[in-house]
């Protein structure tokens, strides 16, 4: 299967674009969680922070261990190909698309599906059912291919037609490097 040529990234337009609630101290992260009273993003659980902090160092070391070079301690978060259940999190959501060839691939890290979602399918023995064997991992820009043969590419129609992928929405990336970004965020 050909893997999307572009990553995308949603993001609230009041707040703008590129911004990880992780990029703050931990008790200004909540008190920004706290204060989101609209979209899905505000439903979050009270340890939502907790368990974000924690899921990116997770994220970042095993990153590191399979020799992805991280130029920060949080990760930027895109999709793989376009998802526009995404735009459901955000009251007014914004999007900005880049190719995907502008980025190093050393730079950049993949789960399937959300980060999130697939640690807590490998953690949670009561999500069993929803379980794959990619879940709980970090994937390199070079497995790409052989994870979209295996898994396929999640779309709509799968996840509202399939149980067991209800919940594989997309193909999260993170992006752990700033130097791309920043050419982006300036022609927004």
């Amino acid at each position: 299967m050909k893997i999307p040529q572009f990553l995308y990234h949603y993001y609230e337009i009041d707040k703008g674009p590129f911004l990880n609630i992780t990029q703050n101290e931990f008790e200004k992260a909540l008190e920004i969680q706290n204060n989101i009273s609209e979209g899905f993003n505000s439903k979050r659980p009270a340890n939502y922070i907790e368990l974000r902090f924690d899921l990116e160092k997770r994220l970042k070391n095993a990153f590191a261990r399979k020799g992805g070079e991280p130029n920060r301690n949080d990760p930027f978060y895109f999709t793989l190909g376009e998802c526009d259940w995404v735009k459901s999190l955000y009251a007014n959501p914004g999007v900005v698309k880049i190719p995907i060839e502008n980025f190093n691939p050393q730079h950049i890290s993949f789960t399937y599906p959300d980060s999130m979602v697939s640690f807590q399918f490998h953690d949670e023995p009561k999500l069993e059912m929803y379980r794959k064997k990619c879940n709980g991992q970090v994937f390199m820009f070079s497995e790409i291919n052989s994870l979209i043969d295996e898994f396929g590419m999640p779309s709509e129609e799968k996840w509202q037609s399939i149980e067991k992928m209800k919940y594989d929405r997309y193909i999260e990336v993170q992006v752990w490097d700033d130097e791309v970004v920043k050419k982006f965020k300036n022609n927004d």
